[in-house]
This record gives structure tokens, sequence and C-alpha cells, in this order.
């Protein structure tokens, strides 16, 4: 029997470039867009005082491989030398049944989420745009930056977080691999109003800001908050948008961006205008004005899991 293999943090960031991430989300975009792929729905439980945990399986029609992801969630870590979010990627073979290898997720989610908002941005964000702004500083928001570079050309990076010091650690780090020019916002309320393209990564269970100091015609991607009693964006920032999402069932069922909105019955699911997949397959189906704002809201799919993760043992 082989013995399982092993793939690091370090060897998931090494492997994967971002033109070739890019690359990987579009192809499993459009699987599902096909139905060429069984994705079940996640599901996920909160212990009580604890962590809350998902699971998302998948197979893509074609690949000798099936994944399951297990992340967890726990707001509070990052006071310890723990992390709010840990990802594990399990691959079997589809016909055998038996385990082939354990994937370190965080960096391979981190990855592919940011390559889903550079194809969301690539397809809604206006065309021409002065200000990337992220809120967050983690290492989806790190992720995002090489990401939105690939698909629009800014003139400057603006990044918010509650921590300072977080702040100021991300400008560092940032600016030693873009020339584009990177600083740091005074408020969240601030980098909503000067931003053109916003990525908002945080596990924040509240809104960030409020929804009026979003300018017309920004492109949102909200990628962080993923629990139903969760979220980034408040009510009137979703009601003011052109609403796309990474998966519609996904979205009514766990997504408290989209979710909250709904019950309060600010929004019907008519709101949600399409899924990103059928806006790849045929961006014609939807026009953006100047003056809309657009939103992308994902909280991750399976598939994309499915198609990284049967690359990297490919490779690996």
């Amino acid at each position: 029997m082989k013995p399982i293999l092993s793939i690091s943090e370090a060897e998931v960031g090494q492997a994967l470039t971002v033109r070739k991430s890019i690359e990987l989300a579009r192809q499993a975009y459009v699987k599902r867009a096909r139905k060429l792929a069984l994705e079940p729905l996640r599901t996920w439980f909160t212990i009580p005082g604890g962590a809350s945990f998902y699971f998302m399986p998948a197979h893509v029609f074609g690949l000798r491989t099936v994944t399951v992801k297990v992340v967890s969630v726990k707001r509070g870590n990052g006071t310890r030398p723990l992390p709010s979010t840990s990802a594990t990627i399990y691959v079997f073979d589809s016909k055998t049944g038996s385990a082939l290898a354990r994937i370190a997720g965080n960096n391979l989610t981190a990855i592919r989420t940011a390559a889903s908002s550079a194809l969301a941005t690539h397809i809604l964000a206006l065309r021409e745009v002065d200000t990337l702004g992220i809120i967050g500083t983690g290492r989806q928001a790190q992720a995002h930056v090489p990401a939105m570079l690939q698909v629009r050309n800014v003139s400057r990076v603006l990044v918010y977080s509650r921590s300072k010091a977080h702040r100021a650690a991300f400008v560092r780090s940032v600016s030693k691999s873009t020339s584009v020019p990177v600083s740091s916002a005074t408020s969240a309320e601030e980098l909503a109003r000067k931003s053109d393209v916003l990525v908002l990564a945080t596990s924040s269970p509240v809104p960030l800001f409020r929804g009026s100091s979003v300018s017309r015609g920004t492109h949102v991607n909200a990628i962080g908050a993923c629990l139903p009693s969760s979220r980034e964006m408040d009510t009137t920032l979703v009601k003011r948008s052109v609403l796309v999402v990474d998966s519609l069932e996904q979205a009514v069922a766990t997504y408290g961006d989209v979710m909250i909105p709904l019950k309060e019955r600010a929004i019907t699911r008519s709101h949600i205008r399409a899924e990103l997949a059928e806006l790849i397959l045929d961006p014609r189906i939807m026009k953006r004005g100047k003056n809309d704002i657009t939103i992308f809201k994902a909280g991750g799919l399976a598939v994309l899991d499915a198609i990284f993760a049967d690359y990297l043992v490919s490779r690996l």
C-alpha cells in the first residue's frame, strides 16, 4: 500500500502561481456550470462555547480523485498563538476509495478564493479603477493583492484592520512583492469610501462599515464571513447592489451576508442576479451600469478544492 502523500503549506504556495490559480478556478466554475461535478451542500455545526466546523466534499467527473475539506473557525484565536481559521483537504481515489493525500488547506483556500475574486472582478468591475481597498490583513487578504493586480491596473492599495500593528506589517510585507504603493487607512469607513475595488477578508460577525459609505461604481468581493450568524456587509449595502454569488443554494442557506437581509425582507431571492459560473460561461447575461455597485459574495466551493487538489496531487 502506497504511503499517503502529505503536501505542506509551503509546497502549495510554491506550486500555485497566480496565473495558474486563476486558470484552475475558471476550470472549476465551468465544470460546475456544465453539471460535471458532484458537490453536496456543505454541512456545518458549532460547538457551544467552542469552534465552528464545516465539511466540503466534491468530485469532478473525469478526475481520479474525491476531496473532502474540513474547516474550523474560531474567532478570538487571534489573541492566542492559534489561527482563527484552519483547513485541511483529504484526497481519495474515486474508484477504490483509498486515501491518497492530505493537503494543508490554508494556503490553498486563500489562493483559490483570491482566484475566484479575480474572475469576478474581471467580469464585474469597471475597466478603469484607481484604488484597491482591502479590509483584513491575514492570509486571504495578502493573497488577494497579486490576484487583483492580475486583472486590474490600480495606482494604489489601501488596507485597514482594527490592529495598527497588523496594518503596518501588511504594508511592509506587500510592499516587498509589488511595485504599487501600499498604505493603510485610518478607518473602515474611509477605506470603503475611497476604494474602486473592495475586498472584505475578515471573520467579523458584524458589518464592517455603513453601506452608504461605498461609492457608486465600486465592485466588492466579500469573501470573509461564512456562517449564517456573521456578515461583513450591512443590509443597506446589499440592497444597493447588483449581487452575484458563487452558489445560490449555499448563499441562501449559509451566508449571513445574504440570509440576514432575506430574513429582514429587505431583499428577495431574485435580488441575486446570477452565479459567477453562469457569468463565466456567458458574461452577456448581465450588464453592469457605470454607477452600479456590484458585489461578489463567496463562501467557497468544494469544486474549487477538488480541481486544485487534483492538480497538486498529480504534480507533487
